[in-house]
This record gives C-alpha cells, sequence and structure tokens, in this order.
C-alpha cells in the first residue's frame, strides 16, 4: 500500500452509491454524505449547518443537495451555501476513486470550504 493510499479510507462502492442518489457513511468520526453527479463522486458534512438536518435524507437535484428539515441548499462541490436558511458552509472532503472503492481523505486538515476536492483514478 502506498503512502498515498493510506492517507485515504474506503468509505463506500461506487455501486452502492450509483443505487441511491445520496448514501451517508462514516469516516473519522464525522458522518459525511456521498452524492454522484455527472459520474463525479462529492463528499460533505452529512449533518446540515443550520440546524442539524441529514442531508443523506434530502433531494439532490444537479449539484445541489436540499436539506429536509428547512430546504437549505448546498453545492455539492464546494459545500456553499446556495439558498438559506443556512449562512455557514459545509465541510467538503477530498474524494478519490479506484475501480469501484470510494476512498475520502484521512487527514482532517484536508477537508476544505468553498474548493471543489474531486480526485479520480482508475
Amino acid at each position: 500500500m502506498s503512502k498515498d493510499t493510506e492517507e485515504y479510507e474506503k468509505v463506500a462502492d461506487k455501486q452502492d452509491l450509483q443505487r441511491t442518489a445520496l448514501l451517508k457513511v462514516e469516516s473519522g468520526g464525522k458522518s459525511i454524505v456521498l452524492s454522484m453527479v455527472n459520474g463525479e463522486v462529492y463528499a460533505l458534512d452529512a449533518v446540515c449547518s443550520h440546524e442539524g438536518g441529514p442531508l443523506e435524507e434530502g433531494k439532490l437535484e444537479g449539484y445541489e443537495i436540499e436539506c429536509p428539515w428547512h430546504g437549505s441548499r448546498f453545492d455539492v462541490r464546494t459545500g456553499e451555501v446556495r439558498s438559506p436558511p443556512a449562512d455557514t458552509p459545509q465541510s467538503v472532503y477530498e474524494v478519490k476513486v479506484e475501480n469501484n472503492d470510494i476512498l475520502i481523505r484521512r487527514n482532517p486538515e484536508s477537508k476544505a470550504q468553498g474548493q471543489p476536492v474531486q480526485t479520480q483514478a482508475s
């Protein structure tokens, strides 16, 4: 296992995500929601920054995920708030897809707000 691979944790199979629009996983003690748009996988905090709603139970429309509790919308690529009442962005996580495995970067400093963090590998 390479050092680069050791920095990532497998959280799901791509097939599991293809069967549902949103998939909740756990990584590093955090709840993270995975989504796939146009074949790209994205990961952000599953707990809404507004009042803690479960984003994995929300709706995915294009690149936006809508919280089921109060309708806040976030860009899955950046975590940016697209529609209130939320005013705090969601943290996003670096994703790597290797074959059928969805991996999330383990290092907590890798989370970023307002920046796309997508990596695809074959």
